[in-house]
């Protein structure tokens, strides 16, 4: 009878780890695709002015827009926002 006692009493064990989380470097990529060639180093000053239209061309300024001319505005006037006093009926 302290057998049946025992087994009950004992958690059930732990379930078991089917895969482990020390994996080596080489298993972790086996279904990717293989890394691309590493790119040619250009000259970075060429390969940013091609980025940018006309930033090589800094004698041609027709291609730079020319900002219009805003004007202020006219009769311009600041309201100030006001409170209401509701007993003696005068804006404060």
């Amino acid at each position: 009878m302290s057998d049946s006692l025992d087994n009950e009493e004992k958690p059930p064990a732990p379930p078991l780890r089917m895969n482990s989380n020390n994996r080596d470097s080489s298993a972790l990529n086996h279904s990717s695709k293989p890394l691309p060639m590493a790119p040619e180093e250009k000259n970075k000053k060429a390969r940013l002015r091609s980025i940018f239209p006309g930033g090589g061309d800094k004698t041609n300024k027709k291609k730079e827009k020319e900002r219009p001319e805003i004007s202020l505005p006219s009769d311009f006037e600041h309201t100030i926002h006001v409170g209401f006093d509701a007993v003696t009926g005068e804006f404060t």
